[in-house]
């Protein structure tokens, strides 16, 4: 690529609530493009179309990509600052020979670390001790007995990387681990130590159950009022994958019936949820904001390897984050 295609040559950060500051992708950008022109937009789903004009690369987070911003925008890269890229019109960037980016890798022993701190705080009952405390109480028969950590059978809805960080962390506590992948090759659940089961003898079996599967059309609801009926009575639900998976109204009912212990989300359907979310605000319910990514590594890593993606995209390359690979051959 020449200087005079690299002044040409535009990249946009957009979204509301990222980094805070783009210095790591503009210094990655301006080393390999000297020239490049560099904007960092706050942006919503319903500004995109209009307030970012025509770009090369687009770098965002969760904002919601169509085909209206793929036509206003034209871009020839998409990085998605994620493992997934949902909310990204993928078959019409791909026929339009777009390269749609995102970071694999990056965050398994986060995301994995987090489930098993917030899955293990349910069951011990720490949220519920913690708030009666505050209100001062001081009564350790709050909660219903706990079991023993190694006595539980924790369970994974989808099993790639993430899931498999984290069952070896739970294998470590003693824990049988269950998983219902379809996709996973046999060895992934014998490396693991997990032995593959249907979907309802996960959910039956499941004290923890833990939420890996990727939003699809397939699993969107997945876990629903049938589903979570299934649910051992006292069984905890941990959700680090997509809010939308989750039926959350059939959740607050499950919770309000005292059939579930607990729930832990990182994700919900709408983000950030609005101040009457049914699910806010329960001594028996962690949420978190889509935060179990989060370390200093993770960080550096996402936006270093999003921006290197990037540049092999725009020279044509393909790179561990090209997620729709025949995009390359549709240029």
């Amino acid at each position: 690529m020449t200087s005079k295609q690299a002044e040409e040559i535009r990249v946009v950060h957009v979204d509301p609530d990222g980094f805070g500051e783009v210095d790591t992708e503009r210094r990655e950008f301006e080393a390999a493009l000297p020239g490049v022109r560099f904007d960092s937009i706050a942006v919503g789903d319903d500004e995109l179309a209009d307030r970012v004009g025509p770009a090369d690369v687009l770098l965002t987070h969760y904002t919601r990509v169509d085909r209206a911003a793929l036509d206003a925008i034209s871009p020839r890269v998409i990085v998605r600052y994620a493992t997934g890229v949902d909310g990204i019109d993928l078959d019409e960037a791909t026929r339009r020979g777009i390269a749609v980016i995102n970071i694999p890798t990056y965050c398994d022993d986060e995301v994995a670390d987090h489930v098993i701190a917030s899955g293990l705080s349910l069951l011990r009952g720490l949220p519920q001790y913690n708030a009666d405390c505050a209100r001062g109480g001081w009564n350790w028969r709050l909660v219903a007995p706990p079991s023993r950590i190694a006595d539980c059978t924790f369970g994974f809805l989808g099993f790639g990387r993430k899931a498999q960080a984290a069952a070896a962390r739970a294998r470590a506590l003693g824990c049988r681990i269950l998983a219902h992948d379809p996709h996973q090759p046999d060895e992934a659940f014998e490396r693991e130590g997990a032995q593959a089961v249907d979907f309802d003898t996960l959910l039956r079996e499941s004290r923890l159950l833990s939420l890996h599967a990727p939003l699809t059309p397939e699993t969107e609801g997945m876990i629903d009022a049938r589903a979570l009926a299934l649910l051992p009575a006292g069984a905890v639900l941990i959700n680090t994958a997509r809010g939308l998976i989750v039926d959350e109204a059939a959740l607050a009912d499950a919770l309000d019936r005292g059939h579930l212990m607990g729930a832990a989300l990182d994700v919900l359907s709408e983000e950030p949820p609005p101040a009457d979310h049914p699910l806010l605000g329960r001594d028996n319910v962690i949420v978190t904001p889509h935060s179990a990514w989060y370390s200093t590594q993770a960080e550096r890593l996402v936006r270093e390897r999003g921006s290197h993606y990037a540049l092999a995209a725009l020279r044509g390359e393909d790179s561990p984050g090209l997620y729709n690979k025949e995009s390359l051959a549709r240029r």
